[in-house]
């Protein structure tokens, strides 16, 4: 009986898992000293090809364009994806990332986009380390792994 209802409940959660609703997914691109223009369809259809998400894209203005109209609607969305290591961001759309994190919103960076905003404390504080331009050894240590251990690097 015990094994019975052991399969049962595996099978039960199984099954609910297979039927949730996609999660919402939102990546940021537009500028990057990266190729983004060729690696946001592929973390797309890495996303998408799994069943788990929904997938849509918010493309920044290119360097020198006007970043105040840039203004991605985080909120509705289980995950933000940066793919974005460029021109700062408004304030209005810092404060609005700000509060979609600490509401609990999900949020990645992919490769280069830690170096985004070097200027910008509380997003170097999300990812645990960031700003490589301008970095010095107020900006923290760099966590290396050295012969199997992780050591704070100052340098």
């Amino acid at each position: 009986m015990n094994r019975f209802l052991s399969a049962l409940v595996v099978s039960a959660v199984a099954a609910a898992t297979s039927h949730a609703a996609p999660l919402k997914a939102l990546i940021i691109d537009g500028q990057n000293n990266h190729d983004w223009k060729s690696t946001t369809p592929v973390i797309r259809r890495i996303l998408e090809t799994t069943g788990r998400f929904t997938v849509e894209v918010a493309t920044s203005p290119a360097k020198g364009g006007d970043m105040a109209g840039f203004k991605p609607r985080f909120a509705g969305n289980d995950v933000l994806v940066s793919n974005y290591n460029g021109e700062p961001w408004s304030e209005e759309t810092q404060k609005a990332f700000v509060a979609y994190v600490r509401g609990g919103g999900g949020f990645v960076t992919v490769h280069a986009a830690n170096n985004s905003f070097p200027e910008w404390p509380e997003y170097n504080t999300m990812i645990g380390v960031g700003g490589w331009g301008g970095r010095t050894e107020k900006s923290g240590p760099y966590i290396r792994l050295r012969d199997g251990k992780f050591v704070n690097d100052t340098t």
